[in-house]
């Protein structure tokens, strides 16, 4: 290799190659790591707006569904620990489950994953881990009377 860069007639070639070459790693990694990143947000979205649309039908998520979501997020990946879940109103979620939302009230609900995704690394840190973190927040319209 240090024969041909000493080449006055190939070593600037290479050598310049030898500089572009990370700027090229490096793109078509952003690119496959960015495609992840919006797969799994994707995915997440999913799930949470499955849930929610057996929510509005009962009003409410009950216990029974919320442990479902929990289970499937689980399974899909993501730690129950480091999931952060909140719903709208507090009839929607409460432990009771005779309360439920009445129709036309919105349900909503708001699922963040509080582990930053591999893209945050490639970023260099421009922007704060939470940016990284994959989330959801889905809303709908109670049908029960």
């Amino acid at each position: 290799m240090i024969k041909y860069i000493r080449n006055e007639k190939g070593g600037g070639e290479i050598l310049s190659f030898l500089v572009v070459l990370p700027i090229i790693i490096w793109l078509f990694s952003y690119m496959i790591l960015g495609g992840l990143f919006l797969i799994e947000v994707n995915e997440l979205s999913t799930i949470v707006n499955k849930k929610l649309d057996i929510a509005i039908v009962n009003g409410q998520f009950t216990t029974d569904e919320k442990n479902n979501l929990i289970n499937e997020l689980n399974e899909k990946g993501y730690k129950k620990e480091k999931l952060v879940i909140e719903i709208s109103p507090e009839a929607a979620s409460d432990t009771n489950n005779e309360t439920y939302v009445k129709r036309g009230q919105e349900i909503s609900i708001k699922v963040i994953y509080e582990q930053a995704h591999p893209f945050y690394l490639i970023n260099f840190g421009l922007a704060s881990e939470e940016n990284f973190y994959p989330k959801t927040k889905v809303t709908g319209m109670s049908e029960k009377w």
